[in-house]
């Protein structure tokens, strides 16, 4: 974690004509000749067993590797991933944040030809965003179609381009001889003057070839030499780089001169002869964990993947004695998009152990844009069958189900690491399918839920209900669940109707579709059968909602399976957690006949937190649902939960608050299960505080309020990190026989607390204080009593050792602040419009979102009531108005760190913040936006300018499309008079 400096912003410029390939052998004149290889221009050999550089072995240059880590902002810095190669080491791009960048390759004419060639190991393949590919490496600029880029396609077809001025002309590999996932390949490309050809090589055997002009191809200099990643790599979400390899590389050369057929045969076979056993060894692309050691927030008792995205946990399912789960999953970065189902396997639903992707986007299969949540169901002795959400963009409605098996019952591995694809699908969504008051909304139709029952196959699909007018949607009647039934998991499937749907005039809660509906059985008292169910849902919405991807709903009530309907308890649908974290439900029933529910844990985190930390989202603690006697639901982590407590830390009976908190001043821990029953005994509230500092600078209180009959979570303190979401939620609970009786899990960042059986909280806390690790019980009014209290040590989830959390030291605290720098008087005070008509009161806002499509991410300081500078005022001009703000001429004191957050439109020129120094108006650092609304953090490292005078100007001399910036939460260190 060493100084942060300002990240830079790379254009995602868009450009080049693309020909199509023609397949051929090389021409005989140039089979005929000898070609023997040219003294290499360019070599990285990627042998470096750590450090972030790359040693280029011609100039001997050491080229930086941009990675992540190698200034971490959560945990210790880390290099670049680096494991065994074909030949020595490799180097491991994870997807996003890898990438080499050297000066170029020498002194190369590309009109004597040129040859590149290179290993790779791919783990996962690119979606193909914006039709560019995945560059391995490139020195190009498609706008003026010079360079020459090598890379991969979608499915992992290998790509050659050479731009020769006013053409960008592109070899195609065939497309059934891709670069492989999970092994070696050895790609050459080669640019062939005499035949005016390109040809392209796989394991020394020709795969493509493509005609060029009769003219030289013309360079690209002025552009660097990037490995990993394109020239122009679109910026997803402004923060992401897109058209990025993900995967090892070993042994990349560029050289002058020309490649045939024979020679690359040759070549590939020599150099295979001189490996160790004359076999390219297999490689090592598993993930591993210990990537993540130190992350402050990072959970470890909790189910995530190894690395990158997670979406919601799918398809639980027992055989064999293990429990599997799969998730939706992007391997190429902690970002959503490109959705594969991940996989791992447990004996208890607590311990977990990683296997490998279980469903990828492939050709020809019915998801080729994405394997989307479904369900699992056990198909007798051919074992586990997968349903999922084929995405495929080709189609008017681009979703349906399909079927996945395993195979098992060729190796019976019950670990079930290999799955296949069927190529038909099982339902699809015709139009015009009558639901209800309406027509299926065909145009969403996705997360099917399966179960058997009796000898016939029920699915759910989750829909909404619409009146269409033509094609398009005139009227929304709400969320449903359309249910299929079959005799066997292939199908026929028969429609049978919407199981159950809201009105959007009268409950608009549930949304306009249903999103992962899950029906379940549920037990009653002592495992006994109730005859009763609980269908749960989330909602979703076409447009912008505030409670998008917050809560999951659910009714308890009956299920006729010869209607194929179900008939709620009650009409309004209940709220299942009150934390707006706990989304995605997903179930099984286990052996001995438990409804447990899997979640996905929502962090709520910026995409610059995300690219930041290298992950995204976690499961949830799986949780027993039942049928209590009162008739309400009962909801308790599962019971196999307590198999992770470690050291019993404390164990408290019959006391008072006062005696409790002295037992406790020593406890302290960020991995932990509390068990509390107290009596209240006259006081209005009980408060439990976790992660809580000796001082409460920091502290996240779990409060019980017995004249409200309320139970809420207050995170109001939870972190002094003004990038960090807060807030207060919460709901009715009543006591259970007069006491309050209390489960809390914390882990890291994660916090899940239990009250009296029938309600829970899920939620997020990101403290940034080291000490904020203590517990603390504190009573409003009356006598409160302490029946039962019990702290236990958690050990985590994975074989792999729990690191300790690491923080950041302690910033300088004998600094002010720059006047009014959250904008939290509502108002410009502090600051000086310099010119023009853009920025004035009018500006400084409160507004959370910016009405077409999510939040801003604004700071909370605490004291800024939620107050940030937008730029754009529709009353004076909007994006055509332009303007300067300056804010007061300050000291720069404390260690010389700028930060503030910024967005809005990328022009660095144009549209910036700045730190300038007063003497002589120098710019000293300055920031754009990436073209998008949410706020991105920036930091200005000025400790060479400590005690000069400075103040931050925000410019804005850009019109049209994007022409505002935003700023919020100006942190100066101020040095003190």
């Amino acid at each position: 974690m060493r100084r942060r400096t300002a990240l830079s912003v790379v254009s995602a410029a868009v450009g080049g004509a693309i020909v199509p390939f023609s397949f051929a052998s090389a021409p005989a004149a140039a089979r005929g000749r000898a070609l023997p290889a040219a003294r290499p221009t360019a070599r990285w050999d990627f042998d470096e067993r750590s450090g972030a550089a790359t040693l280029e072995a011609v100039s001997g240059a050491a080229d930086p590797v941009d990675y992540v880590f190698n200034d971490a902002r959560y945990k210790p810095d880390s290099d670049p991933l680096r494991r065994r190669g074909v030949r020595g080491r490799a180097l491991y791009f994870d997807g996003y944040s890898t990438v080499v960048t050297a000066n170029g390759p020498g002194d190369l004419d590309l009109s004597g030809g040129l040859t590149l060639d290179v290993w790779i190991a791919p783990y996962a393949y690119e979606h193909g965003i914006d039709g560019k590919p995945q560059a391995l490496a490139n020195q190009h600029n498609p706008d003026t179609r010079s360079g020459f880029l090598l890379g991969l396609r979608r499915f992992g077809q290998i790509v050659f381009q050479l731009g020769f001025g006013d053409s960008l002309i592109e070899v195609q590999g065939a497309p059934d001889k891709p670069a492989a996932k999970n092994r070696w390949t050895h790609v050459a490309a080669t640019y062939d003057p005499a035949a005016r050809q390109l040809r392209l090589y796989r394991d020394g055997l020709l795969i493509g070839t493509t005609a060029t002009p009769d003219k030289a191809p013309v360079p690209a200099a002025e552009e660097p030499l990037l490995i990993g990643r394109h020239n122009r790599s679109t910026l997803l979400n402004g923060e992401f780089h897109a058209n990025m390899y993900m995967g090892l590389m070993d042994s990349l050369v560029i050289r002058q001169g020309t490649l045939d057929d024979a020679a690359a045969q040759q070549e590939h076979a020599r150099y295979v002869a001189g490996l160790p056993g004359h076999r390219v060894p297999r490689p090592d692309l598993a993930p591993q964990r210990s990537r993540f050691d130190g992350d402050r927030h990072r959970p470890q008792f909790h189910m995530l993947p190894p690395w990158h995205w997670m979406n919601e946990p799918h398809a639980p399912v027992y055989f064999k004695g293990k429990y599997h789960i799969f998730y939706q999953h992007n391997p190429l970065g902690p970002f959503w998009g490109q959705i594969h189902w991940g996989h791992a396997v447990s004996t208890d639903m607590v311990h977990w152990r990683d296997l490998p992707i279980a469903l990828a986007p492939a050709a020809g299969s019915v998801g080729p844009d994405g394997c989307w949540s479904g369900s699992a169901c056990v198909d007798g002795d051919r074992g586990p069958v997968l349903f999922f959400t084929g995405g495929d963009d080709r189609l008017p409605y681009r979703q349906r189900t399909g079927l996945a098996v395993s195979t098992y019952p060729a190796d019976k591995d019950t670990d079930l690491p290999a799955w296949t694809m069927k190529s038909e699908p099982v339902t699809e969504a015709p139009a015009g399918l009558p639901a209800g008051p309406g027509t299926a909304w065909a145009e969403n139709f996705r997360d099917p839920f399966v179960w058997e029952e009796d000898g016939v196959w029920y699915q759910l699909v989750g829909s909404g209900i619409v009146d269409y007018d033509g094609t398009r949607v005139a009227r929304k009647h709400g969320g449903t669940a359309l249910v299929y039934t079959a005799r066997r998991p292939e199908g026929p499937w028969t429609y049978r109707g919407p199981l159950h749907h809201n009105d959007l005039t009268t409950r608009p809660e549930p949304g306009e579709v249903w999103e992962l509906p899950v029906l379940l059985p549920l037990p009653g008292p002592g495992g006994r059968r109730s005859g009763k169910h609980i269908l749960l849902i989330c909602p979703w919405w076409e447009g912008f909602n505030p409670n998008a991807v917050k809560h999951t709903y659910y009714w308890i009530g009956t299920f006729d399976k010869r209607e194929c309907r179900f008939l709620p308890d009650h009409d309004e649908p209940r709220e299942f957690d009150f934390g707006e974290h706990f989304t995605g439900p997903s179930g099984l029933v286990t052996p001995d006949g438990r409804a447990v529910v899997f979640s996905i844990t929502q962090d709520r985190r910026s995409e610059q937190q995300h690219a930041q930390s290298g992950w995204a989202h976690n499961a949830g603690m799986p949780v027993s649902l039942s049928l209590r006697r009162d008739g309400r639901l009962g909801v308790e982590p599962i019971s196999e939960a307590a198999g992770l407590r470690g050291k019993h830390l404390a164990r408290i009976r019959g006391t008072s608050i006062d005696e409790a908190n002295r037992e406790l001043a020593d406890v302290r821990g960020d991995l932990l299960d509390i068990q509390a029953v107290i009596e209240p005994r006259g006081a209005r509230t009980i408060s439990l505080a976790v992660r809580a500092c000796a001082d409460g600078t920091e502290e996240t209180l779990l409060t019980y309020d017995t004249a409200e009959r309320r139970f809420f979570i207050d995170r109001s303190r939870s972190s002094l990190d003004p990038d960090v979401r807060k807030g207060v939620h919460g709901g009715t609970v009543e006591l259970d026989g007069g006491r309050l009786r209390l489960r809390v899990l914390l882990d890291r960042s994660m916090l899940e607390a239990y009250v009296n059986g029938t309600n829970s909280i899920t939620s997020r806390v990101y403290p940034t204080r080291k000490d904020a690790a203590g517990l603390r019980l504190s009573a409003e009014g009356g006598s409160s009593r302490v029946v039962e209290l019990d702290v236990w040590r958690m050990n985590g989830a994975y074989d792999t050792p729990v690191a300790p959390a690491v923080y950041d030291p302690p910033r300088p605290t004998d600094v002010d602040a720059l006047p009014n720098h959250d904008f939290a008087t509502g108002d410009l005070t502090g600051w000086t419009v310099v010119s023009g008509t853009t920025f004035s009161d009018a500006n400084v806002t409160t507004r959370s979102d910016w009405g077409w499509g999510g939040p801003f991410y604004q700071a909370d300081t605490g004291s800024d009531g939620g107050h940030h500078l937008w730029g754009f005022n529709p009353d004076a001009g909007g994006d055509d108005a332009t303007g300067v703000l300056r804010s007061a001429t300050v000291v720069l004191g404390g260690d010389g760190l700028v930060d503030l957050l910024v967005s809005g439109g990328n022009d660095p020129d144009r549209l910036y913040a700045a730190a300038v120094r007063a003497s002589d108006g120098k710019i000293l650092a300055k920031a754009t936006g990436r073209g998008g609304e949410q706020y991105r953090r920036v930091v200005f490292d000025l400790a060479d300018h400590i005690g000069e005078q400075i103040y931050i100007e925000i410019v804005d001399k850009a019109t049209g499309g994007w022409g505002h910036i935003n700023v919020d939460d100006v942190n100066v260190p101020v040095r003190r008079r």
